[in-house]
Order: C-alpha cells, then sequence, then structure tokens
C-alpha cells in the first residue's frame, strides 16, 4: 500500500517536471530572452573580463591583508575567503577588521567590491539597450 503510494508521489513528480520542461521551451519564442541570450553572446570577453579583474582583485587584496595583518589570519585561504567576502559586500561576520589599518582596507575592498560587483550590470543593460535600438532601426 505504502509502495503504491510512492509511485503515485513519483509520478505526479514527473508529470511537474515536464511542466517545467514546457516553460523552457516557451523561453525560446521570448523575444526578450533572445535579446538577451544575443547580449550575453556579444559582450563574453567583456564579461570574462570583469570575471578575471574580480578574481585578480581578490587574489591582490588577500596579499595585501595576509601580509599587513598575519595574525588576524591564520591561513592565506582564510584571506581569500574574507576578500571574497569584502569584494561581495556580503559580510557574513565570521572574519571582521580589528584594527584601524584592517577597517581601512576593508573599506577600500568593500567599496572597490561594489564598483566591480556593478560592471556586469552595466555591460548586459548597454547590450540590451544597443540590441534593442539596433531593432528599431
Amino acid at each position: 500500500m505504502i509502495n503504491k503510494g510512492f509511485k503515485v508521489l513519483k509520478t505526479i513528480r514527473l508529470i511537474r517536471t515536464f511542466r517545467v520542461l514546457r516553460i523552457f521551451k516557451s523561453f525560446r519564442y521570448s523575444k526578450n530572452i533572445q535579446i538577451i541570450l544575443q547580449v550575453g553572446k556579444n559582450s563574453k570577453k567583456a564579461l570574462i573580463a570583469v570575471l578575471y579583474l574580480a578574481i585578480g582583485y581578490i587574489f591582490v587584496c588577500a596579499l595585501i591583508i595576509f601580509n599587513v595583518e598575519p595574525d588576524s589570519f591564520n591561513t592565506f585561504f582564510d584571506a581569500i575567503y574574507w576578500a571574497t567576502i569584502s569584494l561581495t559586500t556580503v559580510g557574513y561576520g565570521d572574519i571582521y577588521p580589528i584594527t584601524t589599518l584592517e577597517r581601512i582596507i576593508t573599506m577600500v575592498s568593500s567599496f572597490m567590491g561594489i564598483v566591480i560587483v556593478a560592471l556586469p550590470a552595466g555591460i548586459i543593460t548597454a547590450g540590451y539597450m544597443k540590441e534593442i535600438e539596433s531593432d528599431k532601426i
């Protein structure tokens, strides 16, 4: 009896999965989705450059903070973790600045993180507007 109930639930779950797949199929016919995919293809080099910039910035910040305040970080990976969290401005609170110098470095890192995280949005928006304008002409 219980096995039969589980089979029914699995069948219902499978039917739901097919419904979700139909939604993805409808994306092919959406003009906006097509434009976003085209913008992604056209902006791939710029977006990859931003990714490299972010990774490089994380490593530079990690090197700086690890060498300036070696007592605050047990390993270099902890410094990379801190730099990533500072770049994304998440700030979980498990690693936080204590000294004034750490706070200054964290403020600069967070500010630059805002700039770096905003770059892809600007690139995609500019590409989207360019695609819309080219469709009007």
